[in-house]
C-alpha cells in the first residue's frame, strides 16, 4: 500500500468517532424529513493550508491509481477535509467515491473520453461529429461491462480491500455512487449539443434514446450496488452531504431549455430512474428558479441540490419546496447568518448548509460561534418555563 495512504488511514483510525458520525447522521435526516431540529446541519468547505498533514496528489495521478485517488477523497473532496475531522466539529459525512468525473454512461455508448493535464475526463466530438440518437437508441442498455464502468467497479474493489482491513473505518466510512449524471445531460454528453436542436426536429428520436440511455444509468446503479456500502433506507451521500434517496440526478443541461420542454420531453425519463432507485434527487448548477417547480413536480423526487444558491433566490424556492416537504441541501448562506442564529429563524429545518471559509481556522471559529448560538436559543427556550435558571454560554444568567 502506499506509504501516504497507510499513514492516513493509521491517523483516520485515531480521530474518526463512530458515535460522532452517527450522530451527524441524525441530524442530517432529522432535518431532511423537516422534522424539528435543534440546529441545521452544516458542511464546511475551505481550501488546505500549507501546514495542513496531508496534501492530495495531482489529480492527473489518480485516475490510474485506485491507492492515489482514495487517497484524495480522505484528504480534500468537494473542498471538504474527512482528514481535519479533528480539527473540525462542523457535520460532514465521512464518505468516498470513484472520481472519475461525468462520463462514466458516455463511455458505454462508446463516446470518446479524454483527459488532459489536471483537468476531469471529458467526452470529445471529433471533427464535431457525435454518435447518432439512433445508434444510441439501438444500443443495449443493460451490458454495463464496457467503457469506463469497469475500471470504476475495479476502483471500488480496491477501495473495499483496502477499508477491510481497517474495519473500524469501514463502519465510519461511506463508499458511494460515482458521478452517474442524469438522462438528458448524459444524452446532451453523447450526442453532442445538436441535441437541443433535434427535441424539436426528432422529437420521438430523441425520447427513445432517452429511454435507452435512462436503463443504462439504472443498470449502472444497480451494477455498482454491490460495490458500494451506502444506505438504503430512503436516504444516501453524494457531493459530501446526505441526501434524501438513493440517486442523484444532474440537470445542468435541462436548465438551458423552457421548463414546459423539460416537462413534455424529460421530465418522465428523469422520473423513470428516481423511481428505479427508489427515490432519488436533482442537482443542478447555475439558475434554476424557472425550473424548480417542474423538479418539485417529479415523481420519486427525494430533495433538491443546488450547485450554486448564490444564484438563485432561496427563500422563494423554499417556500415552494416546505408545502411539498421536499428539501434543500448544500445552501449556502453569509458568515453573518450562521454565527447570530439568523439562518434558524429563515429555515427551521428541511435545508441543510454549505459554507466556503477562508481557511480551516476561520471555518472552525465560524463553527463554534454557530452552534454555540444554537445551544443559547435552546436554553432561551427552556428559560421560558417559569422558576428554571439557565446559564448561557456567554455566561449571562436568565432567570
Amino acid at each position: 500500500m502506499n506509504e501516504n495512504l497507510q499513514a492516513l488511514l493509521e491517523h483516520l483510525c485515531k480521530v474518526l468517532e463512530e458515535r460522532r458520525q452517527s450522530d451527524t447522521e441524525q441530524l442530517h435526516r432529522r432535518t431532511l424529513n423537516w422534522e424539528s431540529v435543534e440546529r441545521l446541519p452544516v458542511v464546511m468547505s475551505y481550501p488546505l493550508s500549507e501546514d495542513a498533514p496531508f496534501h492530495p496528489f495531482p489529480h492527473s495521478e489518480t485516475f490510474y491509481d485506485p491507492e492515489k485517488m482514495l487517497f484524495n477523497e480522505l484528504v480534500h473532496a468537494f473542498n471538504t477535509s474527512i482528514a481535519c475531522r479533528d480539527r473540525l466539529g462542523d457535520d460532514l459525512p465521512c464518505t468516498v467515491r470513484a472520481n472519475f468525473g461525468t462520463v462514466l454512461i458516455a463511455s458505454l455508448f462508446g463516446a470518446r473520453i479524454q483527459q488532459v493535464a489536471e483537468n476531469p475526463p471529458w467526452v470529445v466530438h471529433e471533427d464535431g461529429r457525435a454518435i447518432t440518437l439512433a445508434a444510441i437508441a439501438g444500443q443495449d442498455p443493460y451490458d454495463v461491462s464496457g467503457g469506463w464502468i469497469a475500471r470504476v467497479t475495479e476502483t471500488y474493489e480496491i477501495y473495499n480491500e483496502i477499508l477491510s482491513a481497517y474495519p473500524d473505518l469501514r463502519r465510519v466510512i461511506r463508499v458511494v455512487l460515482p458521478d452517474l449524471q442524469g438522462p438528458f445531460d448524459n444524452l446532451e454528453l453523447i450526442a453532442g449539443s445538436g441535441v437541443f436542436a433535434e427535441l424539436y426536429a426528432e422529437p420521438d428520436l430523441v425520447a427513445q434514446a432517452l429511454e435507452t440511455v435512462a436503463a443504462a444509468q439504472i443498470a449502472a446503479a444497480r451494477h455498482l450496488a454491490r460495490v458500494i456500502n451506502d444506505d438504503t433506507d430512503g436516504f444516501s451521500h453524494q457531493h459530501a452531504t446526505v441526501i434524501k434517496g438513493h440517486i442523484l440526478l444532474r440537470n445542468d443541461s435541462s436548465i438551458l431549455m423552457s421548463p414546459e420542454m423539460y416537462q413534455r420531453q424529460i421530465a418522465i425519463h428523469d422520473e423513470r430512474v428516481m423511481r428505479a432507485m427508489s427515490g432519488g434527487g436533482v442537482h443542478s448548477c447555475g439558475n434554476i428558479g424557472t425550473h424548480a417547480e417542474a423538479f418539485l413536480d417529479l415523481d420519486g423526487i427525494g430533495c433538491l441540490d443546488l450547485g450554486q444558491p448564490e444564484l438563485n433566490d432561496i427563500d422563494r424556492i423554499y417556500a415552494l419546496a416546505r408545502v411539498k416537504r421536499i428539501p434543500l441541501v448544500r445552501i449556502s448562506v453569509p458568515e453573518e447568518d450562521l454565527v447570530t442564529g439568523k439562518v434558524l429563524d429563515r429555515f427551521p429545518t428541511g435545508v441543510t448548509l454549505l459554507h466556503a471559509a477562508r481557511s480551516l481556522n476561520d471555518a472552525d471559529r465560524i463553527m463554534t460561534a454557530y452552534c454555540r448560538e444554537a445551544e443559547n436559543r435552546r436554553k432561551r427556550r427552556m428559560a421560558e418555563q417559569p422558576g428554571r435558571p439557565i446559564q448561557l454560554e456567554s455566561g449571562r444568567r436568565l432567570v
